[in-house]
């Protein structure tokens, strides 16, 4: 029974000791690339729009 441990401490304020001692340059810069890169206004196929909505004109 893992819950018979000593529990952790549940304070209103979260622990970020570990978070203030973290070192960035620690880190490897990597190249992200996406995976799904969002289409753009240049892309082959326009968003499907509704035609027998007409654009709201107030005047």
């Amino acid at each position: 029974m893992l819950w018979n441990r000593k529990p952790a401490t549940m304070s209103d304020k979260p622990d970020i000791s570990e978070v203030e001692s973290f070192d960035k340059s620690k880190l490897k810069k990597t190249e992200t690339q996406e995976k799904n890169p969002l289409p753009t206004k240049e892309s082959e196929s326009p968003p499907p729009h509704t035609p027998h909505a007409p654009p709201h004109t107030h005047g």
